[in-house]
């Protein structure tokens, strides 16, 4: 089976640390041509634009996009147009019309599209699933609490009006649990806290259910200490199970379980390269339709100025 012929597209922190990575150790594809303004990716030709990427790069089978979201509909929708998969990194658009509108697009183009939602993929959450299954689930509690200088540095997109701001990591938290319920998940209410030099928040609690006996909480916060928090407890009449590290870690009831060690980034490729070879897509929207009901019904608090 010869490999996918994969472009990328953006060459910052996310596609350095975890989409090469990924890529370079999958069998299935091979990357052979980055899209880049900054810094440049060894070992294959980079181009300025997407644009010049299809017009004088090697032939692609599909494109993985690791721009902010901010602008990134007008290059999704061009990768479209030219017939390519499409792998498009969380969250997938800066509003929820611009990522509903890639689904008709994609759908129409007649490819394989994946909103990739990597945290999904965490080992843990595959621990999480077979769990639950046959229990009865009462409440989830979620702590995502990391340092914004650790983890984005430099990132003024971030904090710009729909760069998220505390949402671009917890969204991370909110695709496990969509994942996991077996009912949609309602935003009852939510606290947002806003540094008065920023347009996006630092700290957000949200009080949520699933439908009618599912209590969800989430506690989230941007300036957190360097020793971050990526948990998730999973409380059912029959026990308690806890994801930690971001789903790569799993206990029940505090004995720790073993997990697979398949990373979650290897994991999302997989999926993506399986729905090409089946022609289909995964573009679900859940986890920024959360968020998006976070802004709409929140209340906002202005807290002091955040510098880096």
């Amino acid at each position: 089976m010869h490999p996918i012929r994969l472009g990328l597209v953006g060459y910052g922190k996310i596609a350095q640390d975890q989409h090469v990575p990924a890529i370079h150790a999958s069998d299935r594809f091979e990357l052979v041509a980055v899209a880049t303004l900054g810094q440049r990716c060894p070992g294959v030709p980079n181009f300025s634009s997407l644009a010049e990427l299809l017009a004088e790069g090697p032939a692609v089978d599909a494109i993985a996009f690791c721009t902010p979201p901010q602008g990134r509909f007008a290059l999704v929708e061009q990768a479209l147009k030219a017939g390519k998969h499409v792998l498009v990194e969380k969250p997938p658009c800066s509003t929820l019309g611009e990522a509903l509108a890639l689904i008709d697009e994609v759908n129409a183009a007649g490819v394989s599209g994946l909103f990739a939602w990597h945290s999904r993929f965490a080992p843990g959450v595959r621990n999480a699933v077979q769990w639950l299954e046959g229990k009865t689930l009462k409440q989830v509690r979620i702590d995502w609490k990391e340092q914004v200088r650790k983890w984005h540095p430099g990132q003024a997109w971030i904090w710009q009006a729909g760069g998220l701001g505390v949402f671009d990591p917890g969204i991370n938290a909110l695709s496990i649990v969509t994942e996991l319920l077996p009912r949609a998940l309602f935003v009852e209410s939510a606290n947002l806290s806003v540094p008065s030099n920023c347009q996006s928040p630092i700290a957000a609690s949200l009080q949520m259910r699933s439908g009618e006996n599912v209590q969800v909480v989430a506690e989230l916060d941007f300036d957190h200490s360097v020793n971050e928090q990526w948990s998730i407890e999973l409380h059912c009449d029959e026990g308690v199970m806890r994801l930690d590290a971001g789903g790569a870690q799993v206990s029940i009831d505090g004995v720790a379980q073993s997990v697979s060690e398949e990373g979650e980034y290897p994991a999302m490729y997989g999926h993506f390269a399986r729905l090409i070879d089946a022609g289909k897509s995964d573009l679900d929207l859940q986890p920024l339709r959360i968020v998006a009901d976070s802004f709409f019904v929140g209340s906002k608090e202005t807290v002091a100025a955040f510098y880096e």
